[in-house]
C-alpha cells in the first residue's frame, strides 16, 4: 500500500457517510471551542491585570504604616484569679490574663515611621523613593481670620489632580514652600465669589498643626465644633482640663480601684511642657475642586479626596516633624515606589520584617490571579470532559465503521495490507476529524471573542465606570497549538481500539461478509 493510498482512504471513508462525519467533528468542534475560549479569557484577563495596574506607578507602590511590637506578658504566677470556679476554669482564665500587659503598661510598643527610619526605607534594595504621607489636623490663618483645617500632604503632578484645579498651579518641586486651598475651605475663610480665587493666589497662609502630646491625653466630643473651628485658646483649655481631672477623681462616682487606675492612667508629670504649635508660612499657587463621584471610582486617583489643604510631600514632612514628639514617634503613613513591580513582594516581606505594616495593589493582583486561575481551570476542565464526551463518539463511529467495511478490510489484507497499515487508515481518518473540528473550535473561539470582549467592555464601563485598553481575549500562537495538538491526541486516542480491531479482521471471513 502506498503512502497516498493511507491518506486516500481515510478521506474516502469520511466521504462516504456524511451525516455520521459531520456530527462526531461536531462534538469535537464544541469541545476545542470551550477548551479555546476558557484559555483565551485566562491568557486575556492576566494580561488585563497587569496592563490596569500598571497605569502610573500603582502597580510599583508599597503603602508602609506604624507598625506595633508586642509587649512581654507578666508571668503566669503573677495572674491572680478571684471567685469560686473550677480548677479548670480558673486555668484557663488565668492564662488568659497572664497574656496580657501589666496594669498602668503599655500594651504595645510602637514602631513609627520617624525620620531615621524613613532614611532606613530608602536603602532597602530597589526602592527608588520614599514618599512621606503626612495628615494632620491645625489652623490656618489668612490674613487676620484663623480657620480649623486638614493639611495632607501631596505632590499635585498627577494628571487626575490637576484636571481638578480651578484656579492657580499645581507644585513644581516636593519642597517648595507653597500650599494649595480646597474650593470649600475657600468657601468657609470667605472667599465666596469667583474673583477671590484668584486674588488670594499669591498672598501668604499661615499654618499651625497641633503638637502630640507627649503626657495624658483627652478627648472631648463637642455638638457643634464646626461654627468655634477648634482654634488654639480651646486645645488649650482642653489640656488644662485633662491636667486638672486627677485631682477631683474622688468626686465621680467611682469606686477606688477606677479612681487610682485613671489617676495612675493620667497622672501628670512634673517635667510636662505644653506641647509647641508648629507653624509656618507658606505661599497660596492653586486652588482645586472635590473629587466627582466618577473620579472616586478610580483606584489611582484619591490623591487628597478630603483635605483642606495640601503641601508638598518634602515640606509637609519637615513642618511636621518640627514637633519633638512628632520626631520621636514618627508620621504614620509612607509610600515606596520600587523600581519594577516584580520586585515588589521582595520590598514588602523587607518591611514586614522591620515590624512595619505594609499594603502593596501587588498582592490585590495575585489574589485575583487565583480566583481566575480557579474559575479557568473549571471551564478547562469542562472543556476535557466535552473532548472526553466527543472522542467517545469518534471510537462509536470506528467501530460501526469497521463493522460496516469488513468485506473491503478483507480485500485488503488478501492484497496484502500490513496491520500497521491498516491501523495507520483509521488512526488517520481519527487524527482529521480532530485536526478539522480543533480547527473549526478555533476559528469559532475567534469570532466569538470580537461580540463578547464589546459586551464585557460596556459592563465594565457601566459598572466601574473604567475604560478597558486591550482585549480581555488573547490568542498567542501557544494557545492554537496546544488546542490542536490536543485534540488530535483524543481523537487518534479514541480511534486506536477501532484501529486494532480492524488489524484483527480474518480476511476469509471478511471476504464471505456481505
Amino acid at each position: 500500500m502506498r503512502w497516498i493510498d493511507l491518506l486516500r482512504f481515510p478521506l474516502a471513508s469520511l466521504g462516504q457517510q456524511k451525516m455520521r462525519t459531520c456530527l462526531t467533528t461536531l462534538g469535537v468542534v464544541f469541545g476545542a471551542f470551550v477548551l479555546a475560549a476558557s484559555l483565551s479569557i485566562d491568557e486575556g484577563v492576566q494580561r488585563t491585570i497587569e496592563r490596569e495596574s500598571s497605569r502610573g506607578d500603582v502597580a510599583r507602590k508599597v503603602t508602609v504604616s506604624s507598625g506595633w511590637k508586642e509587649a512581654e506578658a507578666k508571668p503566669a504566677d503573677d495572674a491572680k484569679v478571684s471567685g469560686r470556679m473550677s480548677p479548670d476554669r480558673r486555668e484557663r482564665i488565668r492564662k488568659v490574663l497572664a497574656q496580657r500587659p501589666r496594669q498602668g503598661g503599655a500594651a504595645a510598643e510602637l514602631i513609627g515611621l520617624t525620620p531615621g527610619r524613613l532614611d532606613s526605607l530608602s536603602r532597602l534594595p530597589h526602592v527608588e523613593r520614599v514618599i512621606p504621607v503626612v495628615g494632620e489636623g491645625g489652623v490656618a490663618t489668612l490674613g487676620n481670620r484663623p480657620e480649623g483645617a486638614s493639611v495632607s500632604s501631596g505632590a499635585g503632578e498627577a494628571p487626575e489632580f490637576r484636571k481638578r484645579l480651578i484656579a492657580g498651579r499645581a507644585f513644581e518641586s516636593d519642597d517648595e514652600r507653597s500650599v494649595l486651598l480646597s474650593e470649600m475651605f475657600a468657601y468657609r475663610i470667605g472667599l465666596v465669589d469667583d474673583a477671590d480665587l484668584d486674588q488670594v493666589l499669591g498672598r501668604p497662609l499661615r499654618i499651625e498643626l497641633r503638637g502630640r502630646e507627649d503626657g495624658p491625653s483627652f478627648y472631648v466630643s463637642l455638638a457643634d465644633r464646626s461654627k468655634s473651628g477648634g482654634g488654639r485658646e480651646e486645645q488649650s483649655a482642653l489640656r488644662q482640663l485633662a491636667w486638672q481631672i486627677p485631682g477631683v477623681l474622688d468626686r465621680f462616682s467611682l469606686t477606688g480601684e477606677e479612681a487610682a487606675s485613671l489617676r495612675k492612667a493620667i497622672r501628670p508629670g512634673s517635667t510636662h511642657v505644653d506641647p509647641a504649635v508648629v507653624a509656618d508660612d507658606f505661599r497660596v499657587v492653586g486652588i482645586f475642586r472635590g473629587m466627582t463621584d466618577e473620579e472616586r471610582k478610580e483606584a489611582w486617583a484619591q490623591f487628597a479626596a478630603n483635605s483642606d489643604l495640601v503641601l508638598p510631600r518634602r515640606t509637609a514632612a519637615d513642618l511636621a516633624f518640627r514637633d519633638p514628639t512628632r520626631r520621636e514617634q514618627g508620621i504614620d503613613q509612607a509610600v515606596l515606589l520600587v523600581d519594577d513591580m516584580r520586585n515588589v513582594k521582595e520590598v514588602v516581606d523587607r518591611v514586614e520584617a522591620l515590624g512595619l505594616r505594609s499594603h502593596s495593589i501587588v498582592n490585590f493582583i495575585e489574589r485575583e490571579r487565583l480566583t481566575y486561575l480557579l474559575i479557568f481551570g473549571g471551564m478547562t476542565c469542562v472543556a476535557g470532559v466535552a473532548l472526553l464526551v466527543s472522542s467517545l463518539g469518534i471510537a462509536n463511529t470506528m467501530l460501526m465503521s469497521v463493522l460496516e467495511r469488513r468485506r473491503e478490510i478483507g480485500i485488503m489484507k488478501a492484497v496484502g495490507a500490513a496491520d500497521w497499515q491498516l491501523q495507520a487508515v483509521f488512526v488517520l481518518e481519527g487524527g482529521l476529524i480532530g485536526l478539522v473540528g480543533g480547527a473549526l473550535g478555533l476559528l469559532l473561539a475567534w469570532s466569538i471573542s470580537f461580540p463578547g470582549d464589546a459586551w464585557v467592555r460596556s459592563m465594565v464601563h457601566s459598572d466601574m465606570k473604567i475604560h478597558l485598553s486591550g482585549s480581555i481575549f488573547a490568542f498567542p500562537a501557544r494557545i492554537g497549538v496546544t488546542v490542536l495538538l490536543f485534540t488530535v491526541a483524543v481523537t487518534i486516542v479514541a480511534a486506536l481500539y477501532p484501529a486494532r480491531r480492524a488489524a484483527k479482521v480474518d480476511p476469509v471471513s471478511a471476504l464471505r461478509h456481505d
